[in-house]
């Protein structure tokens, strides 16, 4: 039946997205991991470097120049990390989930524009029962109602 197909479309496309959903969550928490430690070695890294380096340059190059040296390379560093924090990108799995997720709504939209038939069919068919009943009900509901406007209106009249 359409409508079981309909369902197994819309079955497969929540858990593909479900798969997404993980994939990307996957990935987002790498890079979060990789900033961390970018982070940490930037910031020891710049304390570190900033008390040896300065000492040493101190001597060379006066406290100015030697300060801005080593701030320079703790940023450099930094800057380095971050930038391979960023490219990490989610894997070829991603790439599949998406198609898988394309094609289950793609089959998706085609079961239910089929299962609309079927829909429209079932309705025409309880309507045209209702229609027939209907009719068949019309006469007794009228001669009870006619009735029970006879008795009100011959209460009414004694009164």
């Amino acid at each position: 039946m359409r409508i079981d197909s309909l369902i197994q479309s819309l079955k497969v496309l929540i858990r593909v997205d479900s798969v997404i959903a993980d994939l990307t969550f996957r990935a987002r928490m790498s890079q979060i991991a990789f900033l961390t430690v970018a982070l940490v070695v930037g910031a020891f890294g710049l304390i570190m470097l900033g008390v040896a380096g300065y000492e040493f340059l101190k001597v060379l190059w006066g406290p100015v120049l030697a300060a801005l040296t080593i701030a320079g390379a703790s940023f450099v560093l930094t800057i380095l990390l971050v930038l391979i924090a960023g490219s990490r990108k989610p894997g070829k799995e991603l790439q599949l989930a998406q198609e898988l997720h394309a094609t289950a709504l793609d089959a998706l939209i085609t079961e239910a524009k089929s299962a609309t038939g079927d829909i429209t069919l079932a309705g025409n068919l309880l309507r045209g029962r209702f229609d027939t009943s209907l009719l068949g009900l019309i006469g007794p509901l009228a001669t009870l109602l006619l009735r029970a406007l006879k008795r009100k209106s011959a209460s009414t009249a004694e009164k």
